[in-house]
């Protein structure tokens, strides 16, 4: 009571006992629930941090355990995770949390490394999206080119053709794309990396769901143009790895002038084991073979083994897989059918994983003459494991040191014959890349 008494007279409140007693009341009852609130929204905050933390260890002694390099790239990785552990406990969301934690993991600028949300974020489901227009997209003289037209797919219908330019995609400029495309843009770090990326984040914006619509802008000799399409499904579904977007299968088959004969596909996926290697074997006669990899993003060690031993006459050394504590050999054993003619392998700056593996194996035993462009250098071998939130950790486990002591990653394939696109050769139908196969090939 006294206490009471004492509190009114100090702020000089001019009423009776009983109305004082009823004002300190609901003060104090408002001053406690606001206490209450704000301890319950400090506990959620701090069960929240909790759970990023948890995942950020899983991530960073994963990395700490399994790492091909034990110096980490010359990078100090305690002193990273030192650095990183506030930022993560003081992420405000999930965006924050994952673009922190995977900034953590790009340090080491390794391929085959990044934790992808158990949630669409970043645009990612664009990348998932079941529709297209039908196109394939390079950077070309720093403009995102048109390189190839799907036969009847929408974009065809419209009247896009190789060589022309993309401007706007619903409404965004190329540049826009680009840029919002930075913020997940993943290691290695160089211009054919850099080149492919930004290609890329510009082919994802124009997919979305079936039977949806998109506005294009698209310049070609005449000027610009403005087509609204609708998107058809993409064919081929595959999913190699479950939170990673997934693949959509091309296979063609086909011979070439000269008896030549041509093989393209885009990934080394169990579903196109079969037909790869019944192309491969009906080519056993042709002059020569063109294996077209352009565009192909990698995917299974058994089934580019098994295509590559369908093309050596005898056992040998292909690759050593280098982890942390050994490494072993892989050897490849000649199939009962084996195509023996001269072989052309086209990369570019998508050929990206199992596919630079391919293509710079065979160069190294001697066994094929390379065509195209660079490749990025994407080649450390991953493993793959759910963190405790349910996102997909990919993280590389193996280095690959082909048979003549070339390590790929960050490196890339070299071709033996460097050819880059041109508009102008586009524009008039033609693929030089391809002419160029074909020219080495009339030569032997």
């Amino acid at each position: 009571m006294n206490t009471r008494i004492d509190l009114i007279k100090r702020h000089q409140v001019a009423a009776d006992n009983s109305k004082a007693s009823t004002c300190w009341s609901f003060s104090a009852v408002r001053l406690m629930l606001c206490g209450i609130l704000l301890a319950l929204m400090m506990t959620a905050c701090q069960s929240v941090n909790q759970e990023y933390l948890k995942n950020f260890e899983v991530v960073w002694q994963t990395v700490n355990d399994t790492f091909p390099d034990s110096t980490f790239g010359g990078v100090d990785w305690k002193a990273v995770h030192d650095r990183y552990q506030p930022l993560i406990g003081a992420a405000k969301s999930d965006e924050e949390f994952f673009l922190t934690l995977n900034r953590m993991l790009w340090e080491l600028n390794a391929s085959h490394a990044v934790v992808m949300p158990n949630k669409l974020m970043f645009n990612l489901d664009r990348a998932f999206a079941e529709g297209g227009i039908g196109i394939d997209v390079r950077l070309i003289d720093d403009e995102v080119v048109i390189t190839r037209v799907k036969p009847l797919s929408p974009a065809d219908q419209a009247g896009l053709r190789p060589g022309d330019i993309l401007r706007r995609v619903d409404g965004a400029t190329i540049q826009q794309i680009e840029e919002e495309g930075k913020v997940f843009q993943m290691p290695p770090y160089n211009d054919r990396a850099d080149a492919a990326n930004r290609a890329m984040n510009v082919l994802i914006s124009t997919y979305g769901q079936p039977g949806t619509q998109i506005s294009i802008v698209y310049q070609d000799d005449r000027g610009e143009h403005q087509v609204d399409l609708v998107r058809a499904p993409r064919e081929g579904k595959s999913v190699l790895i479950e939170g990673v977007p997934p693949g959509f299968l091309e296979v063609e088959s086909k011979q070439l002038a000269n008896d030549i004969g041509y093989v393209r596909f885009n990934r080394f996926d169990p579903a196109l084991l079969d037909r790869l290697l019944a192309a491969v074997d009906e080519q056993t006669d042709a002059a020569g073979l063109i294996i077209d990899i352009r565009g192909n993003d990698g995917g299974f060690f058994e089934v580019r083994k098994a295509l590559l031993e369908r093309l050596v006459r005898e056992r040998m050394l292909f690759v050593r897989q280098e982890i942390r504590r050994g490494a072993d050999e892989i050897y490849l054993e000649p199939a009962a059918k084996v195509y023996g003619g001269p072989v052309v392998v086209l990369v570019d700056e998508f050929s990206a994983s199992s596919s630079e593996e391919f293509a710079g194996g065979l160069q190294a035993i001697g066994r094929a003459a390379i065509v195209g462009k660079r490749t990025p250098g994407k080649v450390l071998i991953a493993d793959v494991k759910q963190l405790p939130d349910g996102a997909t950790f990919v993280y590389p486990v193996a280095v690959t040191r082909l048979a003549d002591g070339t390590v790929l990653e960050g490196r890339g394939v070299i071709p033996d014959i460097a050819v880059v696109l041109d508009r102008a050769s586009l524009r008039q139908g033609r693929d030089a890349q391809l002419e160029a196969a074909i020219d080495y090939l009339k030569q032997k």
